[in-house]
């Protein structure tokens, strides 16, 4: 029985707090996991590069990733054939750092989005982009 009396005020100990008022229980706290409810397929991803590479200017691109990629998840693969849609790095980049938190593997993948840019000052902005949201 002591035994049993000393468990239940350990865990007391843990899960409350003694005040002038009387015992608080502790909420205790629930790691939050982010879920996708919409996976991108990679025929989508193919799609969305077609429609980006559809449009004339290169705002008009830019816009029209956004609109196609909202609500959208990927893996690292379908990032890389969404921004070959784009002509210009500038937005490429600008889309593959907009992207970076909805892909699923980022923490381990997302280097194969860094090495598909040509230039390294491209490569090099996107690391530091990804070092500062990890």
């Amino acid at each position: 029985m002591k035994i049993l009396y000393s468990a239940l005020f350990l865990v007391c100990l843990t899960a409350c707090s003694v005040t002038e008022d009387g015992i608080v229980i502790n909420t205790p706290t629930v790691p939050s996991v982010n879920l996708c409810q919409n996976v991108a397929t990679d025929a989508q991803a193919e799609n969305m590069k077609d429609q980006i590479k559809d449009q004339t200017f290169k705002d008009e691109k830019l816009q029209r990733a956004r609109l196609v990629t909202n609500g959208f998840c990927f893996v690292s693969t379908q990032v890389v054939t969404v921004i070959d849609g784009f002509t210009f790095d500038d937005n490429k980049l600008t889309l593959a750092k907009e992207l970076y938190e909805k892909t699923t593997d980022r923490k381990t993948n997302y280097i194969i989005v860094v090495d598909s840019f040509t230039h390294k000052s491209d490569r090099d902005e996107l690391m530091e982009y990804i070092q500062n949201n990890p």
